[in-house]
């Protein structure tokens, strides 16, 4: 077989059933990671990216991926905030992930041995059902998903390396191992999981017994391992929401229960949304509430039924095939990160499952044709299962080429996430916060309080409720809800800029002592201190007014649209040399700021 013509079928199934996501726009994190990250706006910020972590104004998180926003700060320079060529990066993202897996399966499976015609075959069909399977598109046709791809890419790519370095000698492993490290290394600055590669390269060192090549392995390990940490540990850095400790009893049933999600999501990928959930929530003692329950407990049963069947397939490779026995190993190490067994931000998702199924798949196709070598009427059952895997491939082609349409805007996001099952407390926020910032206030409520039905603590649909009532002029509910919100800390700063705008509704000015405390409460939030900023100005204080933006540039520095109000301000005020240097820092901090003006 060629080695072109499988990169060819590759690219031409993935161009094709990504296509429709091309005509997509920015969804969800995209606003926060695209739209509003002050950091991708200039090549001159690329150094100040590596000192900060994801969602410079948003929610905070412990995401420290700066590749991923090394890609937009390049696209934003030469497309400026046209969606079509981020989205094509993301595919094209996707499918260098493709063909480094490829070349990663066909070394993998050289090393124990398999024939060349049958890893040829095996490598192309599993990485073809790989990069077309409906559980990609989160991560291919949203662009905020593209973390996993790029460390994907890096990752394989990285592993292929280190497989070709462990039968070279001299010059020739240093270089290899050396480019292997540096894959790595942007594999885990692309996301946390790059360091699944790391592992699965010394697990493979391990288990072939190369004791020499662990060694010096290691010291791979260590520079990346070590650069890692000395760019992250000291990136600006603020703390997100605690997650929820589950008890340690309910853990086991969360993972089992996830085994049986994601089973049924790899065989038949039908009911496909973002936002997944496998605990049991119960409201009451309605048939529904039940039967939901009743449900979910088989569904337990099943996950520990698919849990030992998964282990007895390892232990009955550990002896037979070694190969399909250390693809199970590295399946196994990729997906217990999120399987449950630790706290994260979600029981279940959908992208989760990007790097585990590269290796489950290839390992379920070995064992097919293990199978059906020692099955008797040979050619018929190979025709019998060809013909099932072509159709299935038929169908995981199509169902992801619909699939991409669910991206194609916010609103068709939220409401096909929602209908699909996905009707979580955040998503009925966000669409919520939609209506409410459409003018559609009856619908925002609606959404916003069927989510505190779901979480009746809920920070975001408490302030979010708060401002309709505000836009609605209902005084006495929004000086109700508010109240609430001050005690929330993560939306605290919001409830006292809400409270100063209802202030001013209610006596005709706002309370500028009030807007300092929002604009100081919390960590910095450039939304609120624009608005309090404006309001100086509004009031004729426009020295306070500057001095408020000087004090926002001695610790961000690099917000082009800081320095763009002060240079408005300066102008006012007749101070107009100092107004063109403000601007030319501006523009020096966003190149497409011209483009906008």
């Amino acid at each position: 077989m060629k080695r072109f013509l499988p990169v060819l079928l590759l690219a031409v199934a993935v161009l094709g059933v990504y296509a429709p996501a091309v005509r997509n726009g920015f969804v969800w994190d995209d606003a926060a990671l695209v739209l509003r990250d002050p950091l991708i706006r200039s090549w001159r910020l690329i150094p100040e990216g590596f000192q900060h972590f994801l969602f410079t104004d948003a929610t905070a998180s412990d995401f420290y991926r700066p590749i991923q926003r090394l890609t937009y700060t390049l696209e934003y320079a030469a497309f400026g905030l046209v969606p079509a060529p981020y989205h094509i990066t993301s595919i094209v993202c996707h499918l260098l992930a493709a063909v480094a897996l490829l070349f990663f399966a066909r070394e993998l499976l050289r090393a124990f041995g398999v024939a060349q015609k049958t890893r040829d075959w095996f490598s192309i069909l599993a990485t073809l059902v790989w990069a077309i399977h409906p559980l990609q598109t989160s991560a291919v046709a949203y662009i905020s998903g593209r973390a996993d791809s790029l460390a994907a890419a890096f990752g394989f790519a990285g592993l292929y390396l280190g497989l070709v370095s462990s039968r070279a000698t001299g010059r020739r492993w240093w270089i290899l191992t050396g480019g292997s490290a540096v894959l790595f290394l942007l594999s885990v600055l692309s996301k946390e999981a790059g360091f699944v590669f790391v592992a699965a390269w010394l697990a493979f060192l391990l288990f072939q017994k190369k004791w020499r090549e662990v060694l010096r392995a290691g010291v791979a390990v260590l520079f990346v391992v070590v650069i890692y940490l000395s760019l992250r540990v000291p990136a600006a850095h603020t703390p997100p929401p605690a997650a929820s400790s589950l008890p340690l009893l309910v853990r086991p049933v969360l993972v089992a229960r996830a085994i049986a999600e994601y089973t049924g999501l790899i065989l038949l990928p039908l009911n496909l949304h973002m936002d997944r959930d496998v605990e049991t929530r119960p409201s009451g003692f309605s048939r529904e509430s039940i039967t939901g329950a009743a449900w979910r407990e088989l569904q337990t049963l099943a996950g520990i039924s698919l849990l030992a069947a998964f282990f007895y397939w390892m232990w009955r490779a550990r002896k037979r095939d070694p190969a399909i026995f250390f693809l199970l190993v590295l399946t196994s190490i990729s997906y217990l990160p999120m399987s449950g067994v630790f706290p994260l931000n979600a029981t279940v998702a959908e992208h989760w499952l990007y790097l585990p199924t590269a290796f489950l798949f290839l390992a379920a196709g070995l064992s097919c044709w293990r199978t059906l070598q020692v099955v008797p009427n040979r050619p018929t059952q190979a025709r019998m299962l060809t013909g099932a895997l072509a159709l299935w491939i038929l169908f995981l082609g199509g169902r992801t080429f619909i699939r991409t349409f669910d991206w194609r805007d916010p609103r068709t996001f939220l409401e096909r996430t929602i209908a699909q099952g996905g009707d979580s407390a955040r998503m009925l926020i966000n669409l919520g916060g939609l209506e409410l910032s459409e003018g559609r206030l009856d619908e925002a409520k609606k959404h916003l309080h069927a989510a505190l039905k779901k979480e009746p603590d809920q920070p975001f649909a408490v302030i979010n409720l708060a401002a309709v009532a505000v836009k609605e002029d209902d005084f006495k509910t929004a000086h109700e809800l508010l109240e609430r919100a001050k005690d929330m800390p993560i939306v605290d700063a919001q409830a006292y800029e809400l409270l100063t705008i209802l202030e001013g509704k209610e006596k005709g000015s706002a309370n500028l002592l009030r807007m300092r405390l929002a604009a100081r409460t919390g960590p910095p939030n450039w939304a609120i201190e624009k608005r309090y900023v404006k309001l100086l100005a509004e009031a004729g204080a426009s020295e306070a007014a500057m001095g408020e933006l000087r004090y926002c540039l001695a610790t961000q520095w690099y917000r082009a649209e800081t320095w763009q109000l002060l240079s408005e301000l300066l102008s006012k005020a007749g101070r107009a040399d100092e107004a063109a240097a403000a601007m030319t820092r501006a523009r020096r901090y966003d190149v497409r700021l011209s483009d906008r003006l």
